[in-house]
């Protein structure tokens, strides 16, 4: 039951604060690049803000991959409940995908009105519903995320999926929020460190 109880408030602290985030990181990330170099010697400020500047778009392009993942998933939605003939399979449908902005929680709330007009429309459109969810969150899980995440943050996709699992078996619901954003942003960070590191070998032999 604590176990539960615990899951749940990690879901629902994570979603109040994921929005404010986002939305700040978009909006300011620049202004936070230019306040954090500010305190810095001259000769740093430069090859840091290139790195927070890389760093916030990496961020950015997360975003815009999600958003674009959403759309996906929200088609493909309506065009498998049009296929087994549910009914308002066009409103089902993008509420599927506007939902799965919110990792976990989004994919179960989706679930409760589609089951629902399946249960009233008889036990053979409830198995069809179920199948539809199941098909739908294989090809999502599989293909659709880490193909999309993958070319908008040029990572493998399996990559994207080995991060996702390690992230997620380590941290939970915040490692299955941040470990995509983490890895991508601390893939810059190290590149920019290794370029770094190669310039003062040079510069040194």
């Amino acid at each position: 039951m604590s176990a539960l109880i615990s899951g749940t408030s990690q879901v629902i602290v994570a979603l109040i604060i994921m929005p404010f985030m986002l939305f700040y990181l978009l909006r300011d990330g620049k202004g936070l690049r230019d306040h954090i170099t500010q305190f810095l010697p001259n000769k740093l400020r430069e090859p840091v803000g290139k790195v927070l500047t890389d760093v916030n778009q990496q961020l950015s392009n997360y975003v815009r991959g999600q958003i674009t993942v959403a759309v996906i998933v929200a088609i493909m939605f309506i065009i498998f409940f049009k296929i087994i003939g549910l009914r308002y399979a066009v409103t089902l449908g993008i509420t599927a995908g506007v939902l799965n902005l919110i990792p976990y929680l989004g994919s179960f709330l989706a679930m409760i009105p589609a089951l629902v007009l399946g249960l009233i429309a008889g036990p053979v459109m409830l198995l069809k519903v179920i199948i539809v969810f199941i098909v739908e969150q294989t090809i999502e899980g599989r293909f659709v995320s880490p193909l999309i995440l993958g070319s908008q943050l040029n990572i493998h996709p399996i990559t994207i999926l080995f991060v996702l699992l390690t992230s997620g078996s380590m941290f939970g619901v915040w490692g299955v929020l941040l470990g995509i954003p983490v890895y991508a942003s601390a893939k810059v960070v190290i590149s920019a460190i290794f370029e770094w590191y190669k310039k003062l070998v040079v510069c040194m032999s």
